[in-house]
């Protein structure tokens, strides 16, 4: 006999008894094994109370028959908060399981991340290292330029909301990309030991654009990035003035962007302090004078300001990153003021 008969049977109300049957059997499907145990104690219960039944001892039959319903239905219970208690712990432990994972994979991403920018780091500057030897005499150009602008930076920050430490890590790196575009002038003009002619002043103009151009066919391929983007804006734009007389586009003032006008002036204190094939290098003082003669005409009186407030760090890391060839002992300045004018005429290209 099934045991719906059975407590149908009992009961003497189908529908009461069809109601618990109906509990029992979902018990059995919810708790498995521990329910179905439940389910065969009930039916035995049940099937008790048919015999006394039987026997003609209704009401103990009665009796009988629902204390067994109450105790399965009460076991049921229970096993039904033990299994749904077990069932939490698991689902907490896979839950720790999966957090604990996300975390791994996210320190694995970051991890990689970091070293992919290390390595796109290290490429870029490499490569605009090896533009500058066609250059310079001084192979440590490129580490003094990004000293320099980071120095600069650091003492514009309270002026120029965009300026955070993000955004200085970038210049600097960006700031070794400014003169890429020099690989595409002849030899013959770049290293020129005099004044130019008007024909080469023009190609030599050039370069800023060569620069820009080589980045944006980069970034075509790459896409959008911020440490690209910056490097164009100093690629194309440091060698404009804040008068307007600059190249290659005659920007004034904030027309040029804020990390190509910090570039401008650390790369030109860098040139002048410098020892290339067709000049001497000149001493930090007279840098500094012709950079503050230059006030609100070349620069931005800011970031002049700026380096009259960091200018003894410029002259530090000057030395400490100087080649042999720029040593101390081996600066040969200028004899004279017209000597000192052919410098700016020179850098003015």
């Amino acid at each position: 006999m099934s045991l719906f008969r059975t407590i149908t049977r009992s009961t003497n109300f189908r529908h009461g008894g069809s109601l618990v049957a109906a509990m029992l059997v979902l018990q059995a499907g919810v708790l498995g094994v521990g329910g179905y145990l439940t389910l065969s104690a009930a039916k035995s219960g049940v099937e008790a109370g048919l015999h006394e039944s039987a026997t003609g001892n209704t009401a103990s039959a009665h009796a009988l028959t629902h204390e067994t319903i109450a105790w399965a239905t009460a076991s049921g219970v229970v096993l039904l908060g033990l299994s749904l208690l077990g069932t939490s712990v698991v689902i907490r432990k896979y839950d720790n399981v999966l957090v604990r994972m996300n975390k791994q994979l996210g320190h694995e991403v970051e991890r990689r991340s970091r070293q992919s920018l290390v390595i796109r780091n290290g490429l870029i500057f490499g490569l605009a290292k090896l533009a500058d030897y066609r250059d310079t005499d001084t192979g440590r150009h490129l580490e003094r330029i990004c000293q320099y602008t980071g120095l600069l930076a650091e003492a514009l920050r309270d002026q120029f909301a965009e300026i955070t430490p993000a955004w200085i890590e970038r210049l600097k790196l960006a700031a070794s990309m400014h003169d890429i575009g020099k690989v595409g002038i002849p030899d013959t003009i770049l290293l020129k030991p005099g004044k130019f002619t008007p024909e080469e002043r023009t190609i030599m103009q050039t370069h800023p654009v060569i620069g820009a151009d080589t980045l944006i066919s980069i970034r075509r391929r790459v896409g959008d990035d911020d440490l690209m983007n910056m490097g164009i804006q100093v690629t194309l734009s440091h060698h404009e003035r804040w008068d307007g007389k600059g190249y290659p586009y005659g920007l004034v003032a904030d027309q040029t962007p804020l990390s190509a006008r910090i570039v401008a002036l650390a790369d030109m204190y860098d040139a002048l302090t410098s020892k290339r094939v067709y000049k001497h290098a000149m001493s930090h003082e007279q840098a500094k004078q012709i950079i503050l003669d230059n006030r609100g005409s070349h620069f931005d009186d800011r970031i002049v300001d700026a380096f009259l407030c960091v200018h003894k760090r410029f002259d530090e890391v000057r030395h400490e990153l100087a080649c042999e060839t720029t040593s101390r002992e081996n600066f040969t300045l200028p004899e004279s003021a017209n000597a000192v004018e052919a410098e700016r005429t020179r850098l003015a290209a």
